[in-house]
């Protein structure tokens, strides 16, 4: 008797909705023994496939121009490749994304064993269409776009050393447009929507709070009819 394929939990929403919080407080609750995170940000193309890269004028150029909001953005056949071989039961050896570089680390993976229940989580989670057939339970998280923008800001000024200035630009420029391109209207087709409980924007959020146990409920109730709890 052939083994059943894992459970798949897809959980986007918008940069800085708290997904990663929420992805990491369901792993605290089902135990790593059951449940294995799975984040999309590896996948980012490396910068050569953008052009040639060799020089800081080169590099600097292609961040510039390179649009990390667009699905276009990621190696999206090894995503859906690597998800599907989880899914059966096989060990992948996923990409490392340097994001202080903008590239690719070609000198090591992270090596993810299967799990009964794989949680995908990232801004492009239910934005790939080869994605979503094999996707048992759809989640978004919506959240304010002023909290969105105030944990991005600390996230990219105090944790990855840029300006103010720059996130503020970047923002403007791409990510937004972005966010309500690709991200936002998969919100319209999720199984659930949870809606933002006030996370704090600064420090780490555990399960047992009161804001993350009642956005942790309905996943809960789902996994527990779907039998997988």
């Amino acid at each position: 008797m052939s083994k059943p394929e894992a459970y798949l939990v897809a959980m986007s929403g918008g940069s800085g909705s708290g997904k990663s919080t929420l992805a990491d407080a369901l792993i605290d609750k089902l135990g790593t023994d059951r449940a294995v995170i799975f984040h999309e940000d590896g996948y980012y193309w490396p910068m050569r496939h953008y052009g040639p890269c060799e020089t800081p004028e080169q590099r600097a150029a292609i961040i510039e121009q390179a649009n990390y909001d667009d699905p276009a953005s990621k190696d999206n056949r090894h995503l859906v490749n690597d998800i599907r071989a989880l899914k059966s039961g096989q060990a992948v050896e996923q990409p490392v994304y340097d994001f202080d570089k903008h590239d690719r680390d070609t000198t090591r993976t992270f090596r993810i064993e299967p799990r009964p229940v794989i949680i995908l989580e990232g801004i492009h989670a239910l934005s790939v269409p080869e994605l979503l057939p094999m996707i048992d339970l759809s989640i978004y998280v919506d959240t304010p776009d002023d909290l969105r923008l105030a944990r991005r800001l600390r996230r990219d000024v105090i944790e990855r050393g840029r300006s103010v200035q720059n996130v503020l630009e970047h923002y403007l420029k791409t990510v937004r447009a972005a966010h309500y391109r690709f991200t936002f209207p998969s919100m319209f087709e999720a199984d659930l929507v949870i809606a933002d409980e006030g996370l704090p924007a600064y420090g780490k959020v555990c399960p047992g709070e009161e804001a993350i146990d009642r956005m942790l409920a309905p996943v809960l109730s789902r996994l527990q009819s779907a039998g997988v709890l």
